[in-house]
């Protein structure tokens, strides 16, 4: 009869809990690499998102350089124009001297 009894005690209390803690056991170390794999994930996420915005900003950069290249020559243009226009209207103030 104590042998039924302490059958009884440890299929009823017994094997649960170890069960419960083989299992806890083995839940922990699976819940850890799956957060493990969802930080991996988000890191690759962000490094792919980080690589695709430096190529941008080198491409906007690139076009900046150009930009300023391109106004530094519309700039020297612009004085080359303007010491052409103060020539000419000296020489037509001068050529009014002539005339009158």
């Amino acid at each position: 009869m104590e042998t039924n009894h302490t059958l009884e005690f440890i299929g009823t209390y017994i094997i649960p809990i170890v069960t419960a803690a083989v299992g806890w056991f083995a839940g922990s170390r699976k819940r850890k690499n799956d957060f493990l794999q969802d930080l991996q994930a988000s890191i690759d996420l962000l490094s792919s998102e980080n690589k695709k915005l430096l190529e941008d900003i080198t491409a906007v950069n690139t076009e900046i350089v150009a930009v300023r290249r391109e106004n530094e020559e519309l700039k020297a243009s612009v004085d080359r124009l303007c010491n052409e226009n103060a020539q000419l209207k000296d020489e037509i103030r001068q050529l009014k001297e002539k005339m009158l």
